[in-house]
Order: structure tokens, then C-alpha cells, then sequence
């Protein structure tokens, strides 16, 4: 069992080989490149969450905060910011 395919490349004639050789690289290429994504896109959402997801959490969390913590009602302001608005 131990070194089957190493016996079996040996074995192949040369043009097998060469054939083994660029499936070998073309293999090698691609994931390369798919580790290069891979990276770009961890650095780019470092700590595994997204944009939309810390902004839902967010969202919740202050939802979350003022059911827990009654704030006082302010009274509407007009549009010059500097009297209350007429009810």
C-alpha cells in the first residue's frame, strides 16, 4: 500500500509525465489564487462579521436598550431648531 503512487509514476512514460507535470501546475496555479481570495476576503471583513451583520447587531442592541432604559419624551422641535413646534 505504502508508495503505490510513487511506484506508479515511476512507471509512466515521458509523455505521462509531462502531462502529470502540467495537471501538477495548472492544480497548483489555481490554488494558489484561491488562497490569494481567500486572504483578500479575510482581511477585508477582519473579525468574521460582515458590515450588514454588525449594523443589525447594532440595531438590535439599542432596541434592546430602550425597552430596558425608559427615556424621557422630548418635545418635537420646529424646523429652525430653537422653539417647540406647535402641536
Amino acid at each position: 500500500m505504502r508508495g503505490e503512487i510513487i511506484n506508479e509514476y515511476r512507471r509512466l512514460n515521458s509523455k505521462d509525465r509531462t502531462v502529470f507535470h502540467r495537471w501538477l501546475w495548472a492544480n497548483t496555479i489555481v490554488g494558489a489564487i484561491l488562497l490569494a481570495g481567500m486572504i483578500v476576503l479575510a482581511s477585508k471583513f477582519p473579525g468574521g462579521e460582515s458590515v450588514a451583520t454588525t449594523q443589525t447587531a447594532t440595531t438590535s442592541t439599542q432596541a434592546k436598550l430602550s425597552a430596558t432604559i425608559k427615556l424621557p419624551r422630548l418635545a418635537p422641535v420646529s424646523r429652525k431648531g430653537r422653539e417647540p413646534a406647535d402641536p
